[in-house]
């Protein structure tokens, strides 16, 4: 993936205030799109994964395309996030990231290229309302893991009494076009918010689990881990197949 230049961060960096909550956008579900996708109209409720919305224009598995181009991915902060703060550094090694995870999910079926052309996806993608971690909060926390006795059981996760939500959250819109026409051919736009623990589990587990979770980006990592096998998946589905498991 080429080095993002000062421009182009400084883009990034300053989306929360160019990808405004938009009101002749619709609504999906608690999530206010950014504006990023080239059209949201088809998206529906996706039957697989509660919270999430899909269209996929080859649901037959007919799809003509066999290669993928990938955009520079984006990142846009949260508008209210207490906390925007991070090294450009940081930035860069996230969207490395996650487009290595990309990359690693479909270049065996599906080979990336660098070039458009009449058998190849486009795809767009921005990680969005992303929360990150305050690291001199976290480095306190982590003095003292037991703190988390005192707050277990405040935003408790549906269905898992006694998970409190992470300081960290994200959300990603992804579309794949025609590479040469710009037609949207898929769509997919999905909020993720990991758990800081789960003391029901145990507190072996769940200490694991806390101490994990405030490396700043751990579960962000994690969202992309998942959005990366979702390409690989859907991009199957399009073309009639089964994706292996591994």
């Amino acid at each position: 993936m080429k080095l993002i230049n000062a421009t182009a961060l400084a883009m990034v960096l300053a989306a929360p205030t160019a990808f405004g909550a938009d009101p002749a956008l619709p609504k999906l579900g608690d999530y206010e799109p950014k504006g990023f996708l080239s059209d949201y109209s088809k998206l529906a409720p996706d039957a697989t994964e509660e919270g999430a919305y899909y269209y996929l224009s080859y649901p037959d598995g007919k799809s003509p395309y066999n290669k993928v181009l990938i955009d520079r991915i984006k990142i846009f902060f949260k508008d209210d996030a207490e906390y925007k703060g991070i090294d450009p550094t940081e930035l860069k090694a996230l969207t490395d990231y996650f487009h290595d995870a990309i990359v690693k999910a479909v270049s065996d079926a599906y080979p990336v290229v660098e070039e458009p052309g009449p058998d190849v996806a486009r795809l767009r993608i921005a990680v969005t309302d992303v929360v990150p971690n305050k690291p001199e909060a976290s480095v306190v926390t982590l003095v003292v893991p037991f703190l988390w006795i005192g707050d277990a059981g405040t935003g408790v996760a549906k269905d898992e009494p006694g998970s409190t939500m992470f300081v960290g959250e994200a959300s990603v819109e992804m579309e794949a076009l025609d590479s040469v026409s710009s037609e949207q051919v898929a769509a997919f736009v999905d909020t993720r918010i990991p758990k800081k623990y789960n003391w029901t589990h145990g507190v072996t587990k769940g200490v694991t689990d806390y101490v994990s979770a405030y490396s700043t980006w751990a579960y962000v990592k994690q969202s992309m881990d998942y959005w990366a096998k979702v390409v690989r998946e859907r991009t199957d589905a399009a073309h009639g197949k089964t994706t292996p498991e591994g």
